[in-house]
């Protein structure tokens, strides 16, 4: 295996570092959902600190469902592509990490090796009957994140770990269950070398408050419309709040706005409310330049 370019890994750790700042910062990081190296040029553009991978939204712009259908050596290339286009940290979406513990390692060097921050790492996978979801077991999911901080030793890396925990998804009938899993886990995962814990399906005030109280790492949350809104989740101690694939279904939605009316109407006048030529133009002419 050929060793990481000592600049590749230099570049690759200032990034990681300044994802751990913001993540560890007294002001909550708002980390938007890119879904192509447009959108992230977009979000870099209007001033956003660091950017995150959806992998809902990548896999859907490419045809296919969520849950790692694209290979791991698509993931990385186009993750590469992401960070290499712009100058803030970019996050990847590692799903479950594409494997065991080894292939959790490869994809680790991989993504070092590309350019990227960091990545998400989640516990929840398919299994039930029925295509429902259940959580890995816990010492299965431990072995996953010692492989990480494995991979990152045998690096010099500081890759960042977002350490996602799906217990108030798969256990949406049992709240006090979930949320004594989520702390039970979010503190074990934060000891193993999580460094933000990532929590999905949690919305109530309540809830987010006690995990920020009482899971001993930043803690982060999937916000959708029923989430409470930005300086709200600060004031609970919300470290970083991410959207996923949000930003696709409003780009997908936009789009068919705008063919239903050319079928129904034969005119464009939603277009009016989309970005102009000059203004993509002067995104893509920037990334050019870089």
């Amino acid at each position: 295996m050929e060793p990481i370019p000592r600049e590749v890994l230099d570049a690759a750790n200032s990034k990681s570092r300044r994802l751990r700042e913001l993540v560890r910062a007294p002001e909550i990081l708002v980390m938007p959902g890119a879904y192509d190296v447009l959108s992230a040029l977009l979000f870099e553009q209007m001033g956003f600190k660091a950017i995150q991978g959806t992998s809902g939204g990548i896999a859907a712009a490419l045809g296919y469902p969520d849950g790692e259908a694209i290979s791991r050596e698509l993931f990385v290339e186009l993750s590469g592509k992401f960070a290499a286009a712009v100058s803030v940290p970019f996050n990847a979406d590692g799903e479950r990490g594409y494997g065991d513990e080894n292939g959790v390692k490869e994809t680790v060097r991989a993504l070092v090796a590309a350019g990227v921050a960091g990545m998400n790492l989640e516990d929840g996978a398919g299994g039930k009957r029925g295509g429902a979801r259940e959580l890995v077991e816990l010492s299965e999911q431990l072995r996953k994140i010692n492989a990480v901080t494995e991979a990152k030793r045998a690096l010099g890396s500081e890759f960042f770990l977002n350490a996602r925990i799906d217990a108030f998804m798969v256990m949406a009938d049992d709240q006090k269950k979930a949320l004594d899993e989520a702390i039970r886990r979010g503190n074990a995962y934060a000891e193993a070398g999580g460094d933000c814990i990532f929590y999905l399906s949690v919305h109530s005030r309540e809830i987010i408050g006690r995990l920020a109280r009482e899971v001993k790492a930043p803690i982060s949350i999937l916000a959708g419309p029923q989430s409470p809104s930005v300086n709200e989740l600060q004031d609970l101690g919300l470290a970083r709040v991410s959207y996923g694939s949000a930003f696709l279904k409003a780009a997908i939605g936009g789009t068919r706005k705008l063919a239903r009316e050319i079928l129904e109407n034969g005119t464009v006048t939603s277009l009016k409310e989309g970005m102009q030529t000059p203004e993509i133009n002067a995104l893509v002419t920037k990334k050019n330049r870089n």
